[in-house]
């Protein structure tokens, strides 16, 4: 089932080959694309004092640099970007929009740039202009000429041809008027952002989509399925997450086993009965058997076995007392045969 799920990821992503309507209703060119190679000319670079990673809040009081704060924002109303600028002391300029859903916080943070880096590019070229962005992997990724993310490199050319802007770190959530503003914006354009629709959806939104219909093929499959029916009773969902079952445990539950009632069964054995006196069940084994009494649990009332059987299975102890019991069968199974 997971092998499926890739190649359909795969098939949509890598191969951009439409998936049916019946999974999603999302085409390949809605989907954000590794770009590949270089961006410009491996000789061309940014200015060594473009970029800088050192807190930028200094330069915020300095009245001869226009200062212009970013900042994406994802919460339960959706995704926003937004800027704001600061010219002597005055809130000259800002903006604001509303992502898709799907969009990543990551995305928002580098399409708040990008918007920025557009509006400074328009201003005069006598303005200095210092943009100030809390997120430090947008810029690690707007000032890299190899980025495969296609908005960062946007932002690297147009930071290439205008010298004049400058782009730097500050801190989040430290007081900081612009930054504050530029978050108040970015939440607030969550719910009453105009639209943008100029950032792809990420890969990660189709994997979810699959994730979600192989997780429903895959229920269904187990729900009606004619095998396996002892594990679901015990595990009626599926899940990717990890049982943490070792062979023991996948032994008692399954009850396929060294267990005479099972041999029996398929015709390997000729008696269902333990030496002991008792029917050879994994039950008798975990409660009244005399050669496992070490490892003996309270047995539970006939209508209340499959209850027992899902406490135990979720229960590290108990889990622990199993594999000592399955051990101990597998090495001494002339102990238990019938005479």
């Amino acid at each position: 089932m997971q092998l499926q799920f890739e190649a359909r990821f795969t098939s949509i992503y890598r191969l951009r080959i439409p998936l049916p309507p019946f999974i999603t209703d999302t085409q390949p060119h809605d989907l954000e694309m590794k770009a590949t190679g270089w961006s410009t000319h491996p000789s061309e670079n940014l200015k060594p004092n473009q970029i800088s990673f050192e807190d930028g809040e200094a330069y915020i009081a300095r009245k001869d640099i226009i200062n212009i704060f970013t900042d994406g924002s994802k919460t339960e109303h959706g995704v926003g970007a937004a800027f704001c600028v600061l010219t002597n002391d005055i809130w000259a300029y800002q903006w604001s929009a509303k992502l898709n859903d799907n969009n990543t916080v990551f995305q928002a943070e580098l399409t708040a740039l990008h918007e920025a880096v557009i509006y400074t590019s328009h201003l005069p070229n006598h303005n200095t202009s210092k943009i100030h962005v809390d997120n430090r992997a947008s810029i690690m990724a707007s000032s890299n000429s190899k980025s495969t993310n296609e908005t960062a490199r946007k932002i690297f050319k147009i930071l290439l041809s205008n010298p004049r802007i400058k782009v730097s770190w500050v801190k989040a959530h430290a007081g900081n008027i612009g930054n504050e503003k530029a978050d108040q914006l970015a939440k607030d354009a969550t719910q009453h952002g105009q639209p943008y629709s100029h950032t792809k959806l990420p890969k990660p939104h189709i994997k979810g989509l699959l994730r979600k219909r192989m997780l429903g093929e895959w229920q269904t499959s187990w729900k009606n399925g004619d095998t396996g029916r002892k594990i679901y009773n015990i595990m009626p969902s599926v899940s990717l997450r990890p049982t943490n079952w070792i062979r023991e445990d996948v032994i008692f539950f399954s009850q396929h086993g060294p267990f005479p009632a099972y041999l029996k069964r398929f015709h390997l054995s000729d008696s269902d009965y333990c030496s002991c006196g008792g029917i050879g069940t994994a039950l008798h084994y975990a409660t009244e058997c005399i050669y496992t009494v070490s490892w003996h649990m309270r047995k539970p009332a006939t209508n209340f076995e499959q209850e027992w059987l899902k406490r135990v299975a979720n229960n590290l102890v108990s889990r622990q007392k199993i594999r000592g019991i399955i051990k101990f069968i597998s090495e001494n199974r002339d102990l238990f045969r019938p005479p």
